[in-house]
């Protein structure tokens, strides 16, 4: 577990598919990620998902919540695709909560979880895939200090218009300088 001021970061279990089914049921996650498919049955679908990873033991990938420090689960975040040769991480994150949204909870989640990325897993580049219509989102990872990598131009569906979506990207030697920096002026 990965513990803050404001959130905790743990291990996803078989008890959390369902609160995450019915964030991911939601209009603004729907609108945001890039999928307006039906989603009636989520739940059975995250935990056979849940299940299958659970019996591979997938090095690449690393699934977790985001909950309170009164342990009240607002999200998920985690590792979705990584390349331990290249040093190469992809990233997932959401607040699915609207009452966390503001307050500095979706930041805190993401700076434990780039902690444990670029100190703890010695990752050297770590990306996220992000849609036009979440500036929210965008603004967190950009004060973070990712950059935008690619653009894809009219790339997901959303209200019967194309959006773009951005590749956004962090370097571990970008994250250690904005780290170091913050050490030594603490």
């Amino acid at each position: 577990m990965y513990r803050g001021s404001l959130v905790n970061l743990r291990h996803q279990s078989i008890t959390d598919m369902s609160k995450l089914a019915e964030f991911m049921c939601t209009p603004r996650y729907i609108e945001t990620h890039g999928n307006e498919a039906p989603r009636f049955t989520y739940k059975e679908g995250l935990e056979k998902k849940y299940k299958e990873r659970m019996e591979k033991h997938d090095h690449n990938e690393l699934h977790m919540v985001i909950e309170t420090i009164d342990k009240k689960v607002i999200g998920a975040i985690g590792i979705n695709g990584n390349f331990w040769k290249n040093g190469l991480t992809w990233i997932y994150s959401f607040i699915g909560d609207v009452e966390y949204l503001e307050g500095g909870y979706y930041e805190e989640a993401l700076d434990l979880m780039l902690e444990f990325l670029f100190v703890e897993a010695n990752a050297r580049k770590v990306k996220i895939n992000i849609q036009s219509n979440d500036p929210q989102g965008m603004a967190a990872y950009k004060t973070r200090g990712f950059s935008t990598e690619v653009v894809f131009k009219e790339d997901v569906l959303c209200h019967g218009k194309y959006i773009d979506t951005y590749d956004m990207v962090m370097f571990k030697d970008d994250y250690m300088k904005t780290y170091m920096k913050g050490v030594v002026e603490a």
